[in-house]
């Protein structure tokens, strides 16, 4: 399923699932200590307990580009806590969620505490947020939609909604003289072609000293030459596909852009029959950062 949905490559989608593993047992080991009863101090003859309780029911809206991961994460976490969920996952990934959501009512879950939404973010994401018996939202998407939510949380009367919001940014390397070429090169290709770059996590601005630059632009075009772009499900895939064709379109138009306007450093190879729903590994060397005005959601590094 994250194959197939999600277009992870086969290693990808086993580092999904093991993290996905991570996220259970460490919320049910949250469970066990840090919401446990705690007795406080008092006077004599007096005992003073804290107990933490649920809030109420919560929204939780996960992304594609970790349709197993954060799905689970957001959704465990809110549960373990005593609360019940409204899960709304990424329009490109609901069977993942549905797989997921009926091994919780395998291991035990009342299915009337956890309600599968299936819709879209604009429609159904923005229905759920104003809900009046919202008690809590989890959000991981952009920045943008992010602060949307929070402007319609703040709009509603009674006590303030939580909202817990994980969104994008542009991540960066720095290296100095002093670091190791061969080791700053094979970081570079795992954080920013991994996935194909779709990851909040990823590459976006690796910064150079220019003592060593040369060097390691040679050393990065040589690697990034090797990457083999294809199907997710063939062994031998480093970059698989972009999530959809908007995306896709979004970040030609970036590349395109950017070849007209930026330095070339290097471009991995695609075959011609995969330029509609791949974009190969590439590297830009920008004339000024602020030409980098919002978050690349793929292979594309400056």
């Amino acid at each position: 399923l994250l194959v197939r949905e999600g277009h992870k490559t086969l290693g990808d989608a086993v580092a999904e699932l093991r993290e996905a593993v991570d996220f259970c047992r460490y919320y049910a080991a949250q469970a066990a200590t840090d919401l446990a009863p705690r007795p406080l101090p008092g006077p004599t003859g007096e005992r003073n307990e804290l107990r933490l309780h649920g809030r109420g029911v919560f929204v939780c809206i996960s992304p594609w580009n970790f349709p197993l991961a954060i799905f689970a994460g957001q959704v465990v976490a809110a549960l373990v806590a005593g609360n019940s969920v409204a899960a709304k996952p990424a329009e490109q990934t609901p069977a993942v969620a549905a797989a997921f959501v009926d091994l919780l009512v395998l291991a035990g879950l009342p299915r009337g505490v956890l309600t599968l939404c299936h819709g879209s973010g604009p429609a159904l994401g923005a229905a759920l947020v104003a809900h009046p018996a919202v008690a809590g939202v989890c959000f991981t998407g952009s920045t943008g939609v992010a602060k949307t939510i929070q402007r319609k949380l703040a709009e509603g009367d009674g006590a303030i909604v939580p909202l817990i919001a994980e969104t994008g940014g542009l991540n960066a390397m720095i290296m100095d003289s002093s670091a190791l070429p061969e080791q700053v090169v094979d970081a570079v290709v795992q954080s920013a072609f991994r996935s194909a770059g779709q990851r909040c996590s990823a590459l976006r601005v690796l910064c150079l000293h220019e003592a060593v630059a040369d060097k390691v632009i040679e050393m990065l075009a040589g690697a990034m030459a090797s990457l083999r772009s294809g199907a997710p499900e063939d062994w031998a895939t480093d970059v698989g596909p972009i999530i959809d064709a908007a995306a896709h379109g979004r970040l030609a138009h970036h590349v395109e852009r950017l070849t007209a306007s930026a330095r070339l450093l290097a471009r991995g190879p695609l075959a011609p029959e995969l330029t509609a729903t791949h974009i190969a590994p590439v590297a830009f060397e920008l004339n000024d950062l602020a030409e980098l005005k919002e978050e690349v959601f793929g292979p594309v590094l400056h």
